[in-house]
């Protein structure tokens, strides 16, 4: 949300944010001074709407003390005010906010209500719709590969019929032009068969859970065989083409084409990756006045957003209380919330890496599939994992976004001709050249730019931290060599390296990724309330109980959120260091 006098709050609250907590980091001290004026405004309707705290229970109208009534009158002989007054709950959102290391790796919006819609928008080439059979879609992109390792070739031509049992009696003609970049679907584009029929047959029915249609290379004759199609793990009925078509995406899978073809409009279209065996050229002057635009669309989407719930409590006695006070001098209540509010960070924090990494492990898979065509079993994937072992690579099982278990295989990290060149220290910078990797890979699929931050274990870190000065082959880094710092070590090539501490030793993930602008895509945490506290008094014991409530939602905005996110693996069969 952009408020019309944001900076004017920014400089009411920064100074007592920076002054309070030690927040330095200017992006979260201008989200926090957002996230205080809405819950300021929040606590000025209970703290003075007199109408609202009259209707609690055990809570009556408030009231002021009475003025003196001139200087003859004692203070103390006018009427009392009332005691009622809600509790301030912005010093403990501000320590959930200073605690919180995950909140450095996504953007932070703060909600003024628990629930909301969050509108973005696509952009596609459309020229036509995928469910109308006469004004049909230019071009289609549906998740169809052919088996074995030859695949779909680029400007061929490819029919949709129900059977071949009768000549040209194909409904759609499908050219070959290219797979998305983002997840390997096959793009094509679209024209009319040569069936009589062809006309009533939109791009939906040809494509969908029911569908008898079918894939061949060539249109007629009684003798040819449907084109066998890849199980992809779904349910097929045979070759038939139960599979949803959709609009192919304009930004994220630009296709030359459709803004011209070559001199005369007939080049065969190509995807988005430079092929330099499609060179690519406009229009002549005499085709582009007598060709008619070829147009896109937008397609707006809503995704419902709705706070989540994180709560804890604890119980202390009267006695605790008394006595610690007393003998001590501690504040047990204190000490009590402030534990909950670790723990409510604590949860925060593994939500959203969850999130980062399960989306890593999403761009990871589709990167692979993507790279090397992947076009059946007969193709293997590419993928930057490292192995401290010779011999077969070894496979690792995680989950993608979806929830899905997806198996991907580590790379030999050995790679030079010579063992004897190779010692704990090459094997580790082998690191760096991976994370950069894997930065660059983020910056050429979401195309908004490189990574800026790593999360990783202690094990990986202290690898990093042990060839920060790798002299032979210097790199550009920050990383502290100190044991004093936790959070984070320090930066590589610009991107800050952060170290979860609860990850354990041999979970040798490594998640890489882009924190960007607010309307870019990727992991929003949207705070509704971040931190709220409720004190009650048990009826039989009078002790007290704290309990600490936070609501958030942490949404995936955007249409391909996993391309801000990489997932490596590395496999050190339990100590990188040798």
């Amino acid at each position: 949300m952009k408020l019309i006098n944001e900076q004017a709050i920014i400089d009411q609250w920064s100074p007592v944010i920076k002054s309070k907590t030690n927040v330095l980091n200017e992006e979260k001290v201008n989200w926090l001074s957002k996230y205080c004026h809405f819950h300021k405004l929040n606590e000025n309707v209970y703290n003075n709407g007199y109408s609202v705290l009259s209707q609690l229970n055990g809570i009556g109208p408030v009231a002021f003390p009475a003025n003196p009534n001139g200087t003859g009158t004692p203070f103390y002989n006018g009427a009392t005010g009332s005691g009622d007054k809600f509790p301030s709950l912005l010093p403990l959102a501000i320590q959930v906010a200073a605690r919180t290391i995950g909140f450095d790796i996504v953007n932070v919006i703060p909600m003024n209500s628990p629930a909301g819609v969050l509108p973005y928008l696509d952009y596609v080439y459309a020229d036509g719709k995928i469910n109308s059979a006469v004004d049909k879609a230019i071009m289609i992109k549906v998740n169809i590969q052919l088996t074995g390792s030859v695949g779909f070739v680029k400007g061929t031509t490819y029919f949709v019929k129900v059977d071949d049992s009768a000549a040209n009696n194909s409904v759609i003609k499908l050219i070959y032009v290219g797979k998305s970049r983002i997840d390997g679907y096959s793009i094509f584009r679209v024209f009319d068969g040569n069936s009589a029929t062809s006309s009533s047959v939109a791009i939906a029915d040809a494509f969908n859970s029911t569908s008898t249609y079918e894939l061949y290379a060539a249109d007629g004759g009684t003798s040819a065989t449907p084109l066998a199609i890849e199980s992809d793990g779904t349910a097929l009925s045979g070759n038939q083409l139960r599979k949803t078509a959709e609009l192919v995406r304009a930004l994220e899978d630009h296709i030359f084409g459709p803004t011209g073809a070559g001199p005369d409009d007939t080049d065969t279209w190509s995807g988005h990756f430079t092929d330099p065996n499609y060179p690519e050229s406009p229009m002549d002057r005499s085709t582009g006045e007598t060709t008619y635009y070829r147009t896109m669309n937008i397609k707006t989407y809503t995704k419902a957003v709705e706070a989540k719930t994180y709560q804890i409590a604890a119980t202390i006695t009267t006695e605790q209380i008394q006595d610690l006070s007393k003998q001590y001098g501690i504040d047990l209540v204190s000490m009590v919330e402030n534990a909950l509010v670790n723990d409510i960070s604590q949860a925060i924090n593994k939500h959203i890496l969850t999130r980062g990494f399960s989306l890593g492990v999403t761009n990871a898979v589709q990167f692979s599939k993507v790279e090397l065509g992947q076009q059946g079993s007969g193709v293997t994937g590419l993928n930057i994992d490292l192995t401290q072992t010779s011999g077969t690579p070894a496979t690792v099982t995680a989950k993608d976004s979806y929830g899905n278990n997806v198996t991907m295989s580590y790379a030999n990290m050995s790679v030079v001709a010579s063992n004897n060149a190779e010692n704990y220290l090459t094997v580790s910078r082998r690191l760096y050249s991976r994370i950069m990797a894997a930065a660059n890979i983020i910056s050429n699929r979401g195309g908004r730019g490189p990574a800026n931050f790593v999360v990783t274990n202690s094990q990986l870190a202290t690898a990093m931290q042990d060839i920060s000065q790798f002299t032979p082959a210097p790199f550009t880094n920050t990383i502290n060599q100190n044991n004093g710092s936790l959070y984070p070590v320090g930066t590589i090539s610009g991107m800050t390296v952060y170290v979860d501490p609860n990850m354990q030793w041999n979970d040798s993930r490594i998640l890489v990724g882009r924190k960007g602008a607010d309307d870019e895509p990727g992991l929003k945490f949207m705070p509704y309330l971040m931190a709220e506290s409720i004190q009650t008094i048990s009826e039989g014991t009078m002790s007290p109980k704290i309990a600490v409530k936070s609501r958030y939602a942490l949404v995936e905005a955007g249409q391909l959120p996993q391309t801000y996110y990489f997932t490596l693996f590395v496999k050190t069969n339990g100590n990188i260091l040798g």
